[in-house]
């Protein structure tokens, strides 16, 4: 929270009434200088400045005239509104279906592009995230240090910093203060215990000094070291995380594909409760003449479905003839089925049936009174 005095105040109105009449002049010429766009051309480009995905824009991003008239169609068909507001209705639900059809593409689009880049550009990837995360260190040093040391860049990263500072400690025998800070920060030095009687120190839990270093250079290489081998323990998991990317199954870190899902997520909403809204609402006794879907066109040819091929004619007679021929209208057990091409004969099947229960039962009779005479005897 920001305070503001009584006499910052004042200054601050005394300081602009100062300002002269030139002044006010050359302001009000620069303000018409950057007025926004004028033309409806120019409106209709800066209004999608801001754009970002354009997946809910109603006006921005407009759905195809032929794909909503069909749609909405399909829609009218399936829900069959009864007035004005439950058609209203419908035509958002057919709009809402083709942003999710949108959004399942998209989505297929980014996760080949992720599998794409994990396969060609995997470590340039995670060398600008390391970078992203080493510019916390100044801030956290503790928890950057451990997220930098769980990547073969990371570790790499750090060792490039120690060379330096090993460099740097050859050439000066010391380092500066801002070299020293960093030095601290590499190592995670809580802020309370930075002294340089305490720099290259190695300490048990018990508070003992188990290693200490000479030489600003020797600690500088000593991290190096440890760092080469803990670069060879993260290459085997950074290998997995590659393959795992590389072959669509590791996608939740990806920013763009989370914001897909959850527009996506947002559009199966607004879908439901319109969907919702329709059949429970009340049908009227008396239907308005002529609804239409709000996107429908009369001058726009709805596309007539093409005719099927012979084959698939042929295929489908095939199937259904299989079905009213082979199939009852109940499950057969193994036994049952009769012979290819012919059909079954349901009342043998249900007399067969009633035979098995009939000695079943019989069976299960038998073996009780079998157990009540061994008991008693």
């Amino acid at each position: 929270m920001v305070r503001v005095s009584l006499f910052d105040s004042q200054r601050h109105r005394d300081r602009i009434m100062q300002c002269s009449e030139k002044r006010r002049e050359a302001n009000k010429k620069n303000a018409q200088k950057s007025t926004g766009p004028k033309t409806p051309e120019g409106k209709e480009i800066s209004r999608a400045n801001a754009l970002k995905h354009g997946l809910c824009a109603q006006v921005v991003v407009p759905e195809d005239a032929v794909a909503m008239q069909i749609r909405c169609n399909h829609v009218y068909q399936a829900l069959k509104p009864h007035n004005d507001y439950q058609s209203w209705m419908v035509d958002h639900v057919a709009l809402f279906s083709l942003r999710i059809d949108r959004c399942e593409r998209i989505e297929r689009r980014l996760r080949d592009k992720a599998c794409l880049r994990a396969e060609l550009t995997w470590d340039d990837d995670r060398r600008l995230e390391v970078e992203v995360v080493a510019g916390m260190l100044a801030a956290r040093p503790a928890e950057t240090v451990e997220t930098l040391r769980r990547t073969p860049q990371g570790c790499e990263w750090l060792m490039t910093r120690w060379a330096m500072l090993a460099h740097a400690a050859d050439l000066n025998t010391t380092w500066t203060a801002e070299q020293t800070a960093l030095a601290f920060d590499l190592l995670a030095t809580p802020p309370l215990f930075r002294d340089l009687k305490m720099l290259g120190t190695t300490i048990d839990f018990e508070g003992r000094v188990v290693e200490r270093s000479e030489t600003p250079a020797d600690l500088a290489r000593r991290q190096v070291a440890d760092l080469k081998e803990r670069r060879e323990v993260v290459a085997g998991l950074d290998e997995v995380e590659r393959a795992l990317a590389a072959s669509d199954h590791k996608h939740d870190d990806d920013p763009e594909l989370r914001r897909v899902r959850r527009y996506e997520s947002t559009l199966h909403s607004r879908l439901r409760w319109c969907v919702k809204q329709i059949l429970d609402a009340p049908k009227d006794r008396h239907l308005f003449p002529g609804l239409k879907p709000r996107w429908y066109d009369d001058s726009i040819p709805t596309p007539k479905a093409e005719p099927k091929p012979d084959y698939e004619v042929a295929a489908e007679k095939a199937a259904k003839y299989e079905h009213e021929s082979l199939h009852p209208p109940f499950c057969l057990e193994p036994d049952e089925f009769p012979p290819p091409g012919q059909k079954a004969d349901i009342p043998a099947i249900v007399k067969s049936r009633r035979v098995k229960r009939i000695a079943q039962s019989d069976a299960r009779r038998r073996a009780k009174r079998d157990k009540v005479s061994k008991l008693t005897g």
